[in-house]
C-alpha cells in the first residue's frame, strides 16, 4: 500500500502543470519571490532568485543563461585524472567569467578525484578512424572518462554540433590491432574496477548503473592517456602495450607502465591481455575509436565541443522525465539536496543552475522539484549534475552560492563559461 501511494504521489507531481516564468514551482504561491539579474559578459546573464515566506522553503537559486557569443567548455582539475580542485581555481586558470561544478567523481584511495561517467574536454584531438582511417592521435583534451551506461550527459556545442544537447550515453569504444578487434572497456580508470557499474560485458554483479556500487571484471581493455598522469598504476596481472606516435614501441607482461607524453598505453587483463600479447607486437599500429552512443546514433570525438556526464535526466522535450531507477540512483539521492543542474532551452541557450540546500536559508530540492524548476526557467531538456557539497557556482571569480560544506569542495571537473574570443 505504501509503495502504491508513493507511486501515486510521484505521478501527480510529474503531471502537475508548470508555473509561469514569473514564479518558480516551489512551495505555496504565497511565498515572496525576488529576482536580481546581472549581465556578466556578452551572452552571459546571471540571475539570483530568493523564495521565502510562511510555509515550505526557503530557497536560494543561482541561474546562468549562456548564449552566443559566449562559449562553454569542460575542464579537468589539475589537467589530470585523478585530481581535484575548487571550481573557482579551475575558472581562474581558464580565464572564465563563470563556472559550475561538473560530473560525479570517486573519493577514495589512489582514484580520489577520478571522474565517474562521460567526460570529454574541448579541442578534441581524435582523428576519426571511420572517416580519416588514421590511428589515435593524442594531445591535451579529448575523451578522458567513458560513460556510465545510459546515464544522462550534457553535450556542448562545437565541431559539427551547433547547439548543446542532453542525451543518455553509452560507450561504444573499440580497438583494432592486427587482425583483432575488441571492445574498449574504459578510459583512464582502474583496470578491473568499474565505479557505479554500467560497464560493458562480464561485469559483476551487474552491467546496470549502480550508484555507489563498484563492479569488477577480470577481463578488461583500458586506455590510459597522458591525462591520467605519469603511470597506469595497474597491477602485474596483465599485458600493456606502450604506443608512441601511433605505433607500439614496447609490450610488457607487467603493470604500472609509464605513459608516454606523445602516446598512450593499452592495458589488458584476461582475453584482452592475450589479444595484446599476440596481435600487438612492436611496430603494430592500433586504431582506437572512442565513440559514444545515444540511441542508435554514434557520437564521435570531433563532433562536439565537450561532454560532461551527470544524471539522472530531468526533462525531455519539455516533459518531466526523472529516470532515477534506470540510471542507478537511490530514493535518498532523489530527496531534497543541494543541486547543480543544466539544461538547454528551445532557442539553444544553455542554463546552468545551482540550488543551495542543507541549511536554514535554503532547503534544497528533490529531483522532481528540480525538473519542474528547470522547466519553469525555460529549458526543454535538462539533467542533474553532481550536487550536495560539490555544488558551486563562480561568477567573476567569486563563489556566488553558499556550498553546504561551508566552503568550496575540491571537485574533479567543471563547466566553464568564456567570453567571446578576441580577434
Amino acid at each position: 500500500m505504501m509503495r502504491a501511494a508513493l507511486a501515486c504521489v510521484l505521478a501527480a507531481a510529474l503531471a502537475a502543470p508548470a508555473a509561469t516564468a514569473a514564479e518558480l514551482p516551489l512551495g505555496p504561491r504565497s511565498l515572496k519571490e525576488r529576482r536580481v539579474a546581472e549581465r556578466v559578459a556578452p551572452g552571459v546573464k546571471w540571475t539570483r532568485i530568493v523564495r521565502r515566506g510562511r510555509g515550505d522553503g526557503p530557497w536560494r537559486i543561482n541561474v546562468l543563461r549562456v548564449q552566443s557569443p559566449a562559449t562553454l567548455d569542460a575542464v579537468l582539475a589539475d589537467g589530470v585524472v585523478p585530481g581535484r580542485e575548487p571550481v573557482s581555481t579551475m575558472a581562474a586558470d581558464s580565464a572564465a567569467v563563470a563556472a559550475v561544478n561538473g560530473g560525479f567523481f570517486g573519493s577514495e584511495g589512489l582514484f580520489d578525484g577520478d571522474p565517474i561517467g562521460a567526460l570529454a574536454l574541448g579541442g578534441s584531438p581524435i582523428t576519426d578512424p571511420v572517416e580519416g582511417g588514421a590511428p589515435l592521435e593524442l594531445t591535451p583534451g579529448g575523451v578522458v572518462s567513458e560513460p556510465v551506461g545510459g546515464r544522462a550527459a550534457l553535450i556542448l556545442a562545437g565541431g559539427r554540433r551547433r547547439r548543446a544537447a542532453v542525451a543518455g550515453l553509452r560507450f561504444a569504444g573499440n580497438v583494432e590491432v592486427g587482425a583483432r578487434r575488441r571492445l574498449l572497456d574504459g578510459v583512464n580508470r582502474a583496470r578491473g574496477r568499474i565505479p557505479s557499474c554500467g560497464g560493458r560485458g562480464g561485469d559483476t554483479p551487474t552491467r546496470r548503473p549502480g550508484g555507489a556500487v563498484v563492479c569488477t571484471d577480470p577481463s578488461e581493455l583500458i586506455l590510459y592517456t597522458p591525462g591520467f598522469g605519469a603511470r597506469t598504476r595497474t597491477d602485474r596481472d596483465g599485458v600493456e602495450a606502450i604506443v608512441r606516435q601511433g605505433a607500439v614501441t614496447r609490450v610488457r607482461e607487467a603493470g604500472n607502465s609509464r605513459i608516454p607524453a606523445d602516446g598512450y598505453v593499452l592495458s589488458g587483463s584476461g582475453d584482452a591481455a592475450e589479444m595484446l600479447a599476440v596481435s600487438a607486437p612492436v611496430g603494430a599500429i592500433p586504431v582506437v575509436d572512442l565513440a559514444m552512443r545515444y540511441g542508435s546514433r554514434l557520437l564521435r570525438p570531433g563532433a562536439y565541443g565537450a561532454v560532461v556526464g551527470g544524471g539522472p535526466r530531468l526533462l525531455k522535450r519539455g516533459r518531466l522525465k526523472v529516470r532515477t531507477g534506470p540510471e542507478g540512483f537511490s530514493a535518498a539521492f532523489a530527496a531534497r539536496n543541494p543541486r547543480t543542474l543544466a539544461g538547454v532551452a528551445r532557442d539553444g541557450d544553455v542554463l546552468l543552475v545551482t540550488v543551495d540546500g542543507r541549511q536554514r536559508r535554503s532547503v534544497g530540492v528533490t529531483l522532481v522539484e528540480a525538473a519542474r524548476v528547470m522547466r519553469a526557467l525555460g529549458t526543454r531538456n535538462a539533467l542533474n549534475l553532481d550536487g550536495g557539497g560539490s555544488s558551486a557556482m563562480v561568477v567573476g571569480g567569486r563563489v556566488v552560492n553558499r556550498p553546504s560544506d561551508g566552503a568550496e569542495r575540491a571537485v574533479s571537473d567543471a563547466i566553464v563559461v568564456s567570453p567571446q574570443a578576441s580577434g
